[in-house]
């Protein structure tokens, strides 16, 4: 997690705790191979901690999307048949996100939904393949209640385009943390943060496009058209390459690029 700390904290410009910014390196041995990390490895902590812009609503947004960005690239792995592959995406949200999320939910009055991760990261466990039977029962399930989740949110936030828009920025923070995470020696070496880069740009895509149709078009116009180079670029396949396709810095541009963005848009 040490380029993850490192990357924070010249982005927020805030100081992380030494043993955080101490935190030792993967061995070398681990640059060899492409490789996933033991089911127990933290895959969202830094994510998960909490507080770390001082407006709650922003931070509950983005553990929101992080969540949400682990099951669409979760889902999208069942469909290619990599179960393996797609349980850690269904087991780290529920815990390390959920359960930041569980008293937050309650908190604004929106509903629960542990049961329907535990489902799906079950299915996933089994060795399911597709998305039918009781995957698609649970994730029907809990379409709504992400819904009614982000609908907890004040009503002006969710209409703000500055608000949205850096929301949408600080999903891309993301990408460009994880993607860094899945690198080593100029290789990517850890498949699990790789996807897990990936299901969060798919997440902030989606958010783009459905905003397009709101307040501020030009905005999230150009907001969209970031998001889709990158996912054009860097993700074309589902599966990476053995080296990445574009240096962590050139990734990491495009929050900057996306925050200018909000930086002109309305409150």
């Amino acid at each position: 997690m040490q380029k993850r700390a490192l990357l924070l904290s010249s982005l927020l410009g805030i100081a992380l705790p030494a043993g955080l910014l101490a935190t030792g390196r993967r061995s070398a041995q681990a640059a060899a191979r492409l490789a996933e990390p033991p089911p127990d490895m933290p895959i969202c902590r830094a994510s998960a901690e909490g507080g770390r812009s001082g407006d709650p609503d922003f931070d509950y947004l983005e553990r929101l999307g992080l969540l949400e960005g682990h099951l669409l690239i979760g889902r999208r792995l069942l469909e290619a048949g990599q179960s393996r592959l797609a349980t850690p995406h269904f087991g780290h949200p529920i815990r390390e996100l959920y359960t930041w999320l569980e008293p937050r939910l309650a908190q604004r009055g929106a509903p629960q939904f542990e049961r329907e991760l535990e489902a799906m990261e079950r299915f996933a466990e089994a060795g399911g393949s597709g998305t039918g039977g009781a995957f698609a029962a649970a994730w029907d399930a809990l379409q709504p209640k992400l819904a009614a989740a982000q609908r907890a949110l004040p009503p002006q936030r969710r209409a703000s385009p500055r608000f949205m828009l850096e929301h949408v920025a600080m999903m891309v923070y993301d990408v460009a943390s994880d993607y860094g995470e899945s690198i080593e020696r100029g290789r990517i070496v850890n498949i699990v943060e790789y996807h897990d880069s990936m299901g969060f740009l798919t997440y902030a895509a989606g958010v783009a496009t459905a905003q397009r149709q709101g307040a501020a078009p030009e905005a999230w116009a150009e907001a969209a058209a970031v998001i889709e180079e990158l996912q054009r670029t860097v993700y074309p396949d589902l599966m990476p390459g053995s080296r990445p396709a574009q240096s962590i810095s050139s990734v990491r541009a495009r929050y900057d690029r996306i925050r200018a963005i909000a930086a002109r848009a309305a409150a």
